[in-house]
């Protein structure tokens, strides 16, 4: 289960439902921006088995500019060094685009060295929902992309084990979006006027009703994760690099 947000930092009962979650046999990672990390939030982030992070530039400007938010970059990397001190193990996901593609290849040294990185995730951007009224500043042709991520690739040197990437098509039934009311988007094909569509509603349906509707290549989902973890039950998460 990938706790996301909004920001699930702001809950007060992260650590209740982190435990709640293991406690039902499921892997936990929670995906956080890193702007708000006080004790309670770290402590738990190292309960949960794996934590994720937005890191969208190898410098403040590219970073900060694209998420709008300054001084968010440097709150990133306080929190990268504290996991990396604690041993947790955390993935980077890097938001490809046409706005930030100039600032990516900075990061490949940033991230050679980092202890408990486990994964480093270059996304091509998505043209859908809000994105979409955006797409002229950040639509990314594939190709170019996939050449910034071999760039990348090769600056990683022996690190680049830990290098994964997921073109715009590649997300096509590998998972699904919850809006704040409860819809579930399904992730499709060019979708028109890059509106997701809604396959039903997490507050008024019944679970087995939505669950039968959802189109997800349940194999791929978990190849994502299984070459990096594999989970003994609550609390019990081994971590381990894919090896070739």
């Amino acid at each position: 289960m990938t706790f996301t947000g909004g920001d699930p930092s702001l809950r007060r009962d992260l650590d209740v439902l982190v435990g709640h979650a293991q406690a039902q046999g499921m892997a936990v990672e929670v995906l956080t921006n890193a702007q708000h990390q006080p004790p309670t939030v770290r402590a738990a982030l190292l309960r949960a088995d794996l934590v994720g992070l937005s890191l969208d530039g190898g410098d403040a400007a590219t970073h900060d500019g694209f998420r709008q938010r300054p001084g968010n970059y440097v709150r990133v990397l306080k929190l990268m060094d504290f996991l990396d001190e604690a041993g947790q193990p955390y993935v980077v996901r890097t938001v490809v685009s046409r706005a930030n593609m100039s600032g990516i290849l900075l990061l490949a040294p940033m991230l050679t060295s980092r202890r408990a990185l486990v994964r480093w995730s270059l996304q091509q951007f998505s043209a859908v929902e809000s994105g979409y009224q955006n797409r002229a500043r950040y639509e990314l042709p594939t190709e170019e992309f996939l050449c910034v991520c071999e760039d990348a690739r090769r600056r990683l040197g022996s690190a680049a084990e830990k290098l994964s990437v997921l073109t715009d098509d590649g997300k096509v039934g590998l998972y699904l979006l919850v809006d704040p009311g409860g819809n579930v988007l399904a992730r499709i094909e060019d979708p028109p006027a890059g509106r997701l569509p809604a396959i039903g509603n997490l507050l008024n349906d019944h679970l087995a009703d939505l669950a039968s509707r959802i189109v997800l290549d349940a194999p791929r989902h978990a190849a994502r994760y299984e070459d990096w973890m594999h989970h003994d039950g609550p609390g019990h998460s081994q971590w381990t690099h894919r090896r070739r």
